[in-house]
């Protein structure tokens, strides 16, 4: 129980010691000067830190602007080639352009700063006869659009020679009264910029009164086309068939008043057929009608077969019945 209450010797003999060098101020100048020193250390380890970032950051964002202005510099190249390539197709276009009401096409420019830049299209001319019209401007929206397209083209007439020296020299006048006192100079210099050439479209002018002054032709029918000097041509003739009934050659004519051959011989002689080119007319035998014969009536009935009684009456009736037979070959009566 008594060993309980008592403390470690050891344990008060350190604490002893050390309030009494807390307390002794040899000792508390060198720990003093120890914190000091490791302090600068990290603070000077920081500026260091500080240092290199700020020189890294500066490095970054030096890399950045190059970058930037080379980015800046190829999207220039860029915009200037395509407003080159833009404005020699339309200048091509233009300097093919005969045709004075077909549209004429618009020219970009390129300006620093604001990239491809196309004419309003309100204030620029629809066609040839309007951009020409302005050299005489009448109306105020041919004088603003003349201004306008002088102002979007940058045409200087003043640099270019065109003005006199005293209106060249002069301060106080103003660049639109120039351009409306000179708009065929202005004209002249917009038409080399747009490409327009105007002696094409006054040859092409003039051959569209050429042919408009010209009557038109009528077309030519095949009834009026004729040889020189031999008449109209003669049309196409087309081969006429014709039907024809001959016996052995000879013309048939049909007589109802003659007795009906029992015979078949004139019938199995003739025969039907067409006409053709190699028989010559004249000579063809056609089936002829008159008005004699036009009526015909039943023919007669055939009397009752009578017994032969005699040769004589035999041969007189062979003899009529070859008279009868060729009733279909004889000749017409004369």
């Amino acid at each position: 129980m008594m060993h309980r209450g008592l403390r470690n010797p050891h344990t008060n003999v350190c604490n002893v010691t050390a309030h009494a060098l807390s307390k002794n101020p040899w000792f508390q100048a060198v720990a003093d000067e120890y914190l000091n020193a490791e302090l600068a250390s990290i603070r000077c380890s920081i500026d260091n830190v500080k240092r290199e970032l700020k020189a890294d950051i500066k490095e970054l964002r030096d890399n950045v602007i190059t970058q930037n202005q080379r980015l800046g510099r190829l999207e220039d190249q860029t915009q200037r080639l395509e407003a080159e390539v833009r404005q020699s197709q339309a200048y091509m276009r233009n300097k093919g352009l005969k045709n004075p009401t077909l549209p004429i096409r618009p020219v970009v420019v390129y300006r620093p700063g604001h990239g491809i830049l196309e004419p309003e299209s309100s204030r620029f001319p629809r066609n040839a006869d309007e951009f020409y019209a302005l050299r005489d401007p009448q109306t105020d929206r041919h004088r603003s659009m003349l201004a306008y397209l002088a102002v979007f083209y940058d045409v200087q007439l003043r640099s270019a020679g065109h003005l006199p020296e005293e209106e060249s020299n002069s301060d106080d006048s103003d660049d639109d009264e120039i351009i409306l006192e000179h708009p065929d100079l202005v004209v002249e210099k917009l038409e080399d910029i747009l490409g327009l050439n105007e002696d094409k479209i006054t040859k092409f002018k003039e051959r569209a009164l050429q042919m408009a002054s010209r009557a038109p032709s009528k077309p030519i029918k095949r009834s009026q086309i004729s040889w020189p000097g031999d008449g109209p041509i003669p049309g196409p003739r087309r081969q006429r068939l014709e039907l024809r009934i001959t016996a052995e050659n000879q013309p048939y004519f049909y007589d109802p008043d003659r007795p009906k051959s029992v015979s078949s011989e004139g019938l199995t002689n003739a025969h039907v057929g067409w006409g053709t080119r190699s028989t010559p007319s004249s000579q063809r035998a056609r089936l002829q009608w008159s008005p004699k014969l036009a009526h015909v009536s039943e023919p007669p009935k055939p009397e009752p077969e009578r017994p032969k009684s005699t040769s004589k009456s035999t041969e007189a009736e062979s003899t009529d019945t070859d008279n009868d037979t060729h009733v279909f070959t004889n000749s017409p009566e004369r």
